[in-house]
């Protein structure tokens, strides 16, 4: 596996103010014109432009930028956002922009990210509820700093901030997590219904807690090298919300297999605590062959767990056939509120959680599915089971309180 060393936004910062009082205009040019005339990783910027990935040392007209000068929260999070991996020189690493109209960071929110989705307008349904979602355009939700490469196992440190873990009290009133989630805003995780109700409750406890920016769960204080997370939270739950038409049934099709937790306090945002965008009323589902996102801890009702955050990248598969198979092989029906993704031996959800996220990421990151069941794991051309978020937007919106 290979190794990735991560920068925050925290301490990318600190790197920046050491930058400034350190760096010659004349010696940035010179390095400027020696690192583009090697064969450095293309990249793109926030503005979805060409660039290369290079120090930010050797950007010159981001250093010129940052000279004597304090960055507006755009801006920081614009300088975030240009971060990249597998650069040429001293990291931190941004994303330099090479056309001349895009040497320069926007001070306006819109022109600096990279929408390529229709404007968000969110349905309302009863007062008070049109702005419980967090909005994508604002940056609200779906921002996550982790890097972007992927094929490893453990994620970053600070990727894929919306992951929850369901802890459940069990009947010898020891603690054990049990399922994943996926944090939607400051008081409620989106998950499966069958982590809330049914056999789990026998199987394994009573819901009683979630925990939020954990990466691993062996260590208080998560690290990787001198880049450390803030401490995870622990909420505890005030209610759980099965769709009503979710049958506990051993013998069910999972349908309707969702369900929205309320924590008892808001949740606190920080680098490693973050929301995901839902889908809005324009969004576009992600079609046969797209490459979606699975993470967690690997905790479900029958498989082994990681004790760090892992991850994995899988494609949607195509419906028709999934029908097919399910149908013919077990009698279960595959409905347009679901979807199927994977396949591929060995590789599946038992990386993920069971109630965890399926994310897809354009502008933002997405929440495309939850994780509801499969044919055991990994097997060859059998795809995993997901709950089709953006068939339940009305009913998540009915539920959610202020």
């Amino acid at each position: 596996m290979f190794a990735v060393v991560q920068v925050t936004k925290r301490n990318f910062f600190n790197h920046i103010s050491f930058m400034e009082q350190s760096i010659l205009l004349l010696s940035v040019i010179l390095l400027q014109t020696i690192v583009y005339g090697q064969d450095n990783s293309d990249c793109r910027t926030p503005h979805r432009k060409p660039g290369r990935c290079i120090s930010i040392k050797t950007c010159y007209h981001i250093v010129n930028f940052l000279k004597n000068r304090i960055l507006t929260e755009n801006e920081m999070n614009f300088m975030t956002a240009s971060q990249c991996v597998g650069g040429v020189g001293k990291r931190p690493h941004i994303c330099c922009g090479i056309a001349d109209e895009d040497k320069f960071i926007e001070s306006n929110p819109d022109k600096a990210q990279t929408s390529t989705l229709p404007p968000f307008n969110p349905e309302k349904v009863g007062d008070g509820k049109a702005n419980i979602l967090p909005d994508p355009l604002n940056n609200e939700c779906g921002v996550s700093l982790g890097n972007r490469i992927y094929g490893g196992t453990n994620t970053e440190i600070d990727e894929f901030p919306w992951l929850a873990l369901l802890q459940y009290r069990k009947s010898d009133g020891s603690l054990t997590f049990s399922c994943g989630g996926t944090v939607i805003n400051q008081r409620y995780i989106l998950t499966a219904a069958h982590c809330v109700t049914g056999e789990i409750l026998t199987a394994v406890g009573t819901l009683e807690n979630v925990r939020l920016g954990e990466y691993n769960t062996k260590t208080e204080i998560d690290c990787i090298d001198s880049d450390c997370a803030d401490p995870p939270q622990d909420i505890r739950v005030s209610k759980a919300i099965p769709h009503a038409d979710f049958s506990t049934r051993m013998d069910s099709e999972n349908l309707n297999d969702i369900a929205l937790v309320r924590l008892s306090s808001d949740i606190k945002f920080n680098d490693y605590v973050q929301a995901i965008c839902l889908p809005h009323t324009r969004y576009i589902d992600a079609r046969t062959g797209d490459v979606v996102y699975v993470t967690g801890f690997g905790r479900t009702l029958n498989a082994a767990s990681s004790d760090i955050k892992q991850k994995l990248n899988v494609t949607i598969y195509d419906q028709a056939e999934c029908q097919m198979k399910f149908e013919s092989g077990f009698n279960r029906r595959i409905l347009n509120t679901q979807l199927c993704a994977g396949g591929v031996f060995a590789e599946d959800t038992c990386r993920g959680d069971s109630g965890g996220p399926l994310m897809r990421q354009t502008d933002a990151w997405y929440l495309e599915g939850i994780v509801s069941y499969g044919n055991k794991c990994g097997l060859e051309g059998w795809p995993g089971v997901y709950t089709r978020v953006s068939q339940y937007m009305n009913w998540i919106r009915q539920k959610l309180e202020p």
